[in-house]
């Protein structure tokens, strides 16, 4: 059965100061995230290689490059190719609360130095289902000594299973939160997933839930995740009427650090 864990353990462990996070010793400066092991041997620069061979062997070359083998073989490791990416680098997390195009409004947080912060424009009962955390799914190793080495706020925004061993990275390529998150994992794979596969994105509402402020009557959401699944499932915790903020306990070990001082 899959675990699952109460809002309060999870943030314990979702955040992280980016100040904290391991840095790993690399020979390569790059942030990108190689989600499918061994791709680039099915990637369409094979078929480049492929049509360069035959291009060297004479003009006869050209029936042997259009030949029908040769077509089904560039379409196969096309469709190979984009099967992976479907399989490794596509965004999860969906909105599940009934509509969420309404019901969900990203505006200025109540909270002092929070930023944005997601609001509800209607009234919702306890237990209701605002979806689940988006992000691609990534190793934690990799994404820590990769692209939050290069992009320490990504870090802010990645939720990291009880299990160390995966994040769901909900960040663009350079670490920072758009309205959407499109997947994708390298140079050839972002494109892909902005282009051709861009139906597949999912917003990122739920990223925007900031921890309640001293007097603000506590949180109202909770998190569980499912490991099995890898997902993240935020659900409200008490009745929320129209106009309120949605909060969320981040943990004990979340660095507070920018919070604005307590009142006296």
């Amino acid at each position: 059965a899959a675990a699952s864990y109460s809002s309060q353990h999870q943030r314990t462990i979702a955040f992280v100061n980016p100040s904290a996070v391991p840095r790993y010793e690399h020979s390569t400066s790059s942030s990108q995230l190689f989600a499918i092991p061994g791709v680039s041997s099915l990637t369409p620069e094979t078929t480049s290689t492929f049509l360069q061979q035959h291009q060297s062997s004479g003009s006869s070359s050209i029936s042997t490059i259009l030949s029908p083998q040769a077509i089904a073989a560039s379409a196969s490791i096309s469709v190979t190719y984009l099967s992976l990416l479907l399989a490794f680098d596509r965004p999860r997390g969906r909105l599940t609360i009934p509509d969420a195009a309404n019901s969900l409004v990203i505006n200025q947080s109540r909270v002092p130095n929070a930023g944005l912060g997601l609001f509800l424009s209607k009234s919702y009962p306890e237990g209701t289902v605002l979806g689940t955390y988006p992000g691609v799914l990534r190793p934690a190793e990799q994404f820590y000594s990769t692209k939050c080495r290069m992009y320490p706020q990504a870090v802010g925004y990645s939720w990291r299973f009880s299990d160390s061993k995966y994040v769901l990275d909900p960040t663009d390529d350079v670490g920072n939160i758009d309205m959407y998150c499109y997947g994708g994992g390298d140079t050839l794979s972002n494109m892909a997933f902005q282009t051709i596969l861009s139906f597949m994105r999912v917003g990122t509402e739920l990223t925007r839930i900031n921890e309640p402020p001293i007097g603000a009557g506590g949180c109202n959401v909770s998190a569980r995740e499912n490991l099995e699944k890898r997902e993240v499932v935020f659900t409200l915790c008490r009745n929320v009427v129209a106009g309120e903020e949605l909060f969320l306990d981040y943990g004990l070990d979340y660095d507070r650090s920018n919070y604005a001082p307590r009142p006296e």
